[in-house]
Formats: structure tokens, sequence, C-alpha cells
């Protein structure tokens, strides 16, 4: 028996066209949530009608959707779902994915069961727009063997492996985002930042959603090709994060093992702040392959080089 509340927060933006396979896949979940809240954001296709009848069709207590007055944009409309949340156990859930059926049941447990885990990841199977299978090029994101892994800071070098709309969290960590965040950061990102610097973050292998890829994505359209003047203001917000980490590292409860591991990861954005800053193609690539083990992946790295020969400054 779970006696914890879990709230699911949902961001939607004309997303009419798959809207309703994903409130269906929520709805009819093993384990039923007892809060969703949806945070409209100005749709014009009819996003918030359809929410709102879909609420009143089935009569779902605790289901919420809000219009906002303003379109907030993407990072803004998540922060105000999360506000809402009222949940021990918080889901992001994006408006065209499918939620297996047992992924709220699956996720709960392994947080009831080791309280360690401050936010918890699964995988995932992608899919396109016809719901046909496609490969996703992320490590180990086919396994389906249901073991959970704590995935150390050592590792992951602070950037997500898996999206947001796979994360289950505990409420504590949305108290620490009100406190150290980046308006112009996408949640999902923070919130992982938050839980690998204290090693409460975790993965489940089981694949729990149909995670949908297509043109229209949220996140997609967030992350553009990156001029190199963006991508040193990103990295430079960064830094400034992981140094404002750093400062309050007794308080956030971060051990010496990945105080160190932060301060090795500023150094790096910086050198590479630096280089990047220069807009000199063959220093760039000299720097990317001497530090290539700093890079989160291998098409981070080969990010740099790409702003450097095709994106226009």
């Amino acid at each position: 028996m779970n006696d914890k509340k879990i709230s699911v927060a949902m961001a939607s933006y004309n997303g009419i066209k798959y809207l309703g396979e994903q409130l269906d896949s929520i709805r009819t979940q093993t384990l039923k949530p007892d809060e969703v809240i949806i945070c409209d954001d100005c749709s014009n296709d009819g996003t918030f009608e359809f929410c709102s009848d879909y609420i009143a069709k089935y009569d779902l207590t605790g289901w919420t959707v809000y219009r906002n007055n303003n379109n907030l944009g993407v990072l803004q409309n998540f922060r105000l779902a999360l506000s809402k949340c009222t949940g021990d156990y918080i889901f992001t859930s994006d408006q065209d994915d499918i939620w297996l059926p047992d992924k709220i049941q699956v996720m709960t447990q392994a947080m009831n069961e080791n309280q360690n885990i401050m936010l918890l990841v699964s995988n995932y199977q992608a899919i396109d727009s016809n719901k046909q299978k496609i490969n996703a090029h992320l490590k180990n994101i086919t396994r389906n063997d249901g073991e959970i892994i704590r995935l150390p800071l050592k590792n992951y070098w602070l950037e997500n492996v898996r999206p947001g709309c796979v994360m289950a969290f505990r409420r504590e960590i949305l108290e620490r985002l009100k406190i150290f965040d980046l308006a112009d950061k996408l949640h999902d990102s923070i919130l992982w930042q938050h839980a690998i610097i204290i090693d409460s973050l975790y993965l489940v292998n089981r694949q729990l959603i149909l995670f949908r890829r297509h043109e229209n994505n949220a996140t997609a359209a967030f992350h553009p090709a990156l001029s190199l003047e963006q991508k040193i203001k990103y990295l430079y917000q960064d830094s400034e994060l992981y140094k404002n980490f750093l400062a309050h590292s007794e308080k956030l409860g971060i051990n010496e093992s990945n105080r160190n591991l932060l301060a090795k990861k500023i150094n790096f954005i910086e050198q590479r702040i630096n280089i990047l800053a220069k807009k000199n193609l063959f220093a760039i690539i000299y720097f990317v392959i001497a530090n290539i083990k700093f890079y989160p992946t291998l098409r981070n790295a080969l990010s740099d080089i790409y702003a450097a020969i095709f994106i226009k400054n």
C-alpha cells in the first residue's frame, strides 16, 4: 500500500494531436496519481478545452487544468506546473508520450523501498509520430531487467542522460529548486544536478514510457543549433551555478569527493569558454580531442566543432 501523495505535472501547448493518448495512459495507471496538474500556455488549437472536457468526461478528482493569462514559454510553464503540485512524489510528463501501465507503480515502489532516492529516472522506448520504434543513442537505454542503480557524479558529469519525462522525485528536491535555480535552464537538467551532487540520483532499468520524438517536441524547439556566443552564454551560466553549489556545499550536503569533481567541472567549463571565445577552428578541434574525456557525450563534444564550422556568429 502506498501512503505517499503522488502528483503529475504537465506543461501543455498546442498538443491536441497526441494529448489524448498521453492522458489515457496516465488515467489508466495501475497505481493512480492523486493529483494531475496541467498548465496550458495559451494554446490556440483547443488543447485547454480538450483537457477540460477530458477531466469532466471521466470525472477525474484531483485533475486540474489551468490556462495561463500570457504565454510563458516551456521553461516557466513547467515551473508553474511544478509549483502547483502538492504531492510527496512528483512525476513530470510531456504532452505527447505514452506511459506504460505500471510506470507510477514501479517508480513509487522503488522510492518507497529506498529512502536515499531523491530523483529516479527510467529507461524508455523512443517512437516516432506514427508510434514506430526508433533507436535512441543513450547508454543502456534498452535494458529492461528492472535493476535499480545509483548514477554517480564521477561518471555522468552533471548532464542528463535521461529526459525529464522519465523522472520522478521527492518534494525535497523541488524545494531546493526554489533556492538554487536558473530561470532559463530546463527544469529536468537542474533537478538532475541537484540530485546527482548529493549521490541521490538513481536509474531503474525498465522501459516505462514510449517517448515520442517528432519535429514539434518542446525540447527540440528549445535546443536549436547554437552559435558560439549562445554556447558560451549557457556554459557561463552552468559555471556560475556550480560555483553556487560549491559555496553552499555544506548546506546542500555535498561530500568532499563530489566537491572536488565540481571544481574540476568548473575548471573544464572555464577552459572551454576561453577556447570557444577565440573562434579558432583548429584550436577548438585540438581542445576537443585533448579533453574528450571531460565531455558528457561524443555528441556534446562534436557540437563545439559544429558551432565553429557551420553556425554564423
